[in-house]
């Protein structure tokens, strides 16, 4: 994103755009603005075809950024892979700088796309399949890359941007303590050969296009490529899909994993991942964000740059209410078991779980049951137990708990939904049951927003089942 000071004076008029298309051959007339964003994209015509003029402030991008992008792309269309062409200026150059006043602005040209864009909600299953197979064959062929120019930035200097913005911005502590809790993570996980390479990292449909005749995506858009663990891609695809949290959206990321798979492995270790790594991607994009509104003079600000600026903001709540510890869960071992007895809900909770945590750990050491207990961050804050029904192999979610003095974080609602990815992830079920009392409003709540359906109730309890 570039910042919302460099937008408006990008598009005051056209100027810099009107500059900037003197150094390609155009038709004059045919320059027309399609957005900008973290860039200015224009379209404009040539001997009757379309052309795409794209250019950014010295301050949102280098020039040696953008020459390690295009040396990226014309290594796939060596070797056969569909993405779009970068066009030579009139003096055969692949990137023009153009200064104006105290600004300079670099500026490079593409060819038209191949194939035609498809909506999320109109992709056959073919096409989702296609989708996860065309990034697998970005991903092989990036681990056989060796560029010669300076390489593009990392997740390390992603990292290193989000805390040079955050510096800049001390009232964001829980923005903070994310960056903290994602940069140890990353720094756990294996990298290198068969883990990381150079992906494209916005691999949504805005930035694909369908070739019926090859079965196949043509990619664009490259600008945000930086290395980085291939399932960061996998995380960016999918990230609308994973919002919608539905059947279908669920069956359509199978078909696309199956398709991904298909061309190139992928454990299943790196799909409990992927949560992980949208993490990073809404801290990072937040980071963006922040920077974005930084130096912004509302005095000179058309309304459109106010209106965008409320929208930006609004945005930056939004992420910013997500920002909280990493949930994990844990086995009951002997360094944790009796810290997990005295675990409590408050007073008031206890006519709706009545239970002791002792209880369930003895119940669990005698008839099958699995206890866990769930930690935000190193710090223990409930506990869950859940077992298997030998005659349908449905799984009970038997017990759900956060400690009183964690209450009203949000560790309700993203304990049991890192329970809830446990389960599926561990057992491959189909199907987890709950039941609640029908007096608790809270968790009745709680579970419905998480998509579980009721299907039955009596006198004293709701059950409730979730199709995973």
């Amino acid at each position: 994103m570039m910042t919302l000071m460099n937008m408006v004076w990008g598009t005051e008029n056209d100027l810099p755009a009107k500059e900037m298309i003197k150094y390609w051959n155009h038709e004059p007339g045919t320059l027309k603005l399609v957005r900008a964003s973290s860039n200015f994209i224009y379209t404009f015509q040539w001997n009757s075809k379309h052309y795409y003029l794209r250019f950014t402030h010295e301050e949102d991008n280098s020039a040696e950024n953008i020459q390690a992008e295009l040396d990226f792309m014309m290594y796939l269309l060596e070797q056969g892979y569909e993405t779009v062409a970068p066009v030579r200026s009139k003096q055969g150059k692949w990137i023009e700088t153009l200064s104006t006043g105290n600004s300079k602005y670099h500026g490079v040209v593409f060819e038209q796309a191949q194939g035609e864009y498809v909506p999320l909600e109109e992709m056959s299953e073919l096409q989702f399949q296609h989708w996860g197979q065309t990034l697998a064959r970005l991903h092989n062929l990036s681990e056989t890359y060796a560029p010669s120019t300076p390489a593009r930035k990392s997740w390390v200097d992603s990292l290193q941007f989000i805390l040079s913005v955050l510096r800049r911005h001390p009232e964001e502590h829980k923005a903070l303590k994310e960056y903290e809790r994602i940069e140890a993570w990353l720094s756990e996980l294996s990298f290198g050969v068969g883990h990381t390479g150079l992906i494209h990292f916005d691999f949504e449909t805005d930035n694909i296009f369908y070739m019926k005749e090859t079965s196949r995506y043509s990619a664009i858009d490259f600008d945000d490529s930086m290395y980085h663990w291939f399932a960061m891609d996998i995380t960016s695809a999918l990230r609308d899909l994973s919002k919608q949290n539905d059947d279908e959206s669920k069956k359509n990321i199978d078909l696309f994993i199956n398709g991904y798979r298909s061309v190139k492995r992928l454990d299943d270790d790196y799909i409990k991942l992927l949560p992980g790594f949208q993490r990073f991607s809404d801290l990072y994009g937040f980071a963006r964000l922040l920077r974005s509104l930084e130096n912004l003079d509302v005095s000179v600000c058309p309304e459109w740059a106010l209106q965008l600026k409320a929208k930006l903001d609004a945005i930056c709540d939004r992420i910013r209410d997500g920002f909280h510890p990493h949930m994990v869960l844990k086995t009951i071992t002997e360094n944790n078991w009796y810290a997990c007895t005295q675990l409590e809900v408050s007073n008031e909770q206890k006519t709706v779980f009545p239970v002791p945590v002792v209880y369930w750990l003895a119940e669990s050491a005698y008839c099958g049951m699995t206890p866990l207990a769930l930690y935000a961050d190193e710090e223990l804050v409930g506990f869950s137990v859940y077992a298997v029904d030998p005659e349908d192999r449905s799984y009970w979610i038997m017990a759900f708990m956060i400690d009183q003095k964690y209450q009203n974080r949000g560790f309700g609602r993203t304990g049991m939904d890192a329970l809830i990815r446990t389960i599926k992830a561990e057992h491959h079920c189909d199907k987890i049951v709950i039941g609640h009392r029908i007096e608790n409003e809270r968790a009745s709540n709680l579970y419905k927003s998480l998509g579980f359906v009721e299907m039955s109730r009596d006198e004293v309890e709701v059950i409730r089942e979730l199709i995973v």
